[in-house]
């Protein structure tokens, strides 16, 4: 593995936009309209090339290996903070993974062996059981199918690895398929060898699923996510939780596009290198997305097309080359909030939905240093309808004359 020390990339890649009206948090107009973003940060790492196994030394943090908060809290792995989950997964109105009793049934695979992990999954019983893989590679061709009541555990990233090839060159199969419901994947590399669509693949997956600890790599980089949850058909209060893994090298690093109320928690994850987003939630509601680590990726940190409820906080999202986050489509009720995120040092906006069109934006606390477009502007909002501010967000682009407001919360309160 590679790793780059003290690389300057210098990138002049900007966002032009021609607004209708424009505002700071206290509304006022930006007096150069076509301010030069040159005095932004240049000491950004260097992107390695797409598809090696490469990383930055500079940014690139080790994941944890074991769960280092209480029940109920997710930690920012930039700040190694241990903080609180705003919709945790216990309780009657919780998100996220619930828990299921699992069959005393354990099954040790001691060959590591395609054959044998295959034959152990086949002859499951009803109740499901626990597949334990320990420290070793197995090969794999067109991937693995899980079903309903199963754990797969692994004895860490990086020592138990699942490596996947395509029995057909013009085939594209996922490493993982999840197939039912109450199944955790947990502790182990998933290696897509640049051959595999998908990681982890839940396009046919029912309710309570846990992924966490994994290390998810090399997938198809026009296609492919390293965990993915895109479902032809809605999947209501989904209780999915996606925690503590690694993901490099696909489209993005998680996608997920569960077509209805997700009830969905994606913190304390790392994803960067990716050819487009590190986390993209399309036409989905209720996620709640916190203390993740997103940077490097080609286009931006995460984005929410057509989706509602989405909640962004305390994640560090930097580095990217477009923009922090984005949001496209039209939604006319959508609410997205980002509270309390670092999203300095991107190439572009730190929130663009600026051809978009949606009901309300809530900024509170965030930090937009240094992520600005090339006509001074750090939020681009042109169609959201409500823009609530609580903090200093640099200069907002919104339609001012089709009536659209920036309220600042500071002080109506």
């Amino acid at each position: 593995m590679v790793y780059f020390k003290k690389i300057l990339l210098i990138l002049s890649i900007a966002v032009i936009f021609v607004g209708c009206g424009s505002s700071s948090t206290t509304e006022k107009i930006l007096q150069d309209e076509n301010a030069s973003s040159s005095d932004k940060q240049t000491d950004k790492p260097l992107q390695t090339p797409l598809g090696e196994e490469q990383i930055f030394s500079e940014v690139y943090l080790e994941m944890p290996k074991s769960d280092p908060c209480e029940d109920g809290e997710f930690y920012r792995l930039k700040t190694k903070e241990c903080l609180v989950i705003k919709n945790p997964s216990s309780g009657f109105e919780g998100w996220g993974f619930q828990g299921f009793v699992s069959a005393e049934n354990n099954y040790t695979i001691s060959t590591l062996t395609e054959r044998e992990l295959k034959d152990v999954i086949a002859n499951l019983p009803a109740e499901g059981g626990r597949i334990i893989i320990p420290e070793g590679i197995i090969e794999i061709v067109d991937g693995i199918t899980i079903p309903s009541n199963v754990i797969l555990e692994g004895a860490g990233a990086g020592k138990t690895i699942l490596s996947n090839r395509s029995s057909d060159a013009s085939k594209f199969t996922s490493v993982v398929e999840l197939d039912g419901e109450n199944i955790i994947i947990r502790g182990m590399t998933i290696e897509g060898n640049g051959e595999s669509l998908n990681g982890i693949d839940g396009h046919k997956s029912g309710r309570n699923v846990l992924i966490e600890f994994i290390e998810a790599r090399n997938f198809k980089l026009d296609q492919g996510s390293g965990i993915s949850f895109s479902r032809k058909y809605p999947l209501y209060n989904s209780k999915i939780t996606i925690r503590y893994n690694n993901l490099y090298n696909g489209l993005h690093g998680i996608g997920v596009k569960i077509r209805t109320g997700a009830r969905m928690l994606i913190y304390s994850n790392q994803a960067f290198n990716n050819t487009n987003y590190g986390i993209d939630i399309s036409t989905t509601q209720y996620v709640e997305v916190a203390g993740n680590y997103l940077h490097n990726n080609e286009e931006g940190g995460a984005k929410s097309p057509h989706s509602n409820a989405i909640i962004y906080h305390r994640n560090d999202i930097n580095f990217n080359k477009v923009a922090g986050i984005a949001y496209m489509g039209r939604s006319d009720s959508a609410t997205i909030t980002l509270e309390e995120n670092n999203l300095s040092n991107n190439e572009g906006l730190a929130f663009n939905a600026s051809s978009a069109y949606f009901y309300k934006l809530t900024l509170k606390n965030n930090i937009v240093t240094n992520s600005i477009d090339q006509n001074g502007y750090t939020i681009g909002a042109y169609g959201v309808r409500l823009i609530w501010v609580s903090g200093d967000h640099g200069n907002i682009w919104y339609n001012k004359a089709a009536g659209y407001r920036v309220v600042n919360a500071d002080e109506v309160e």
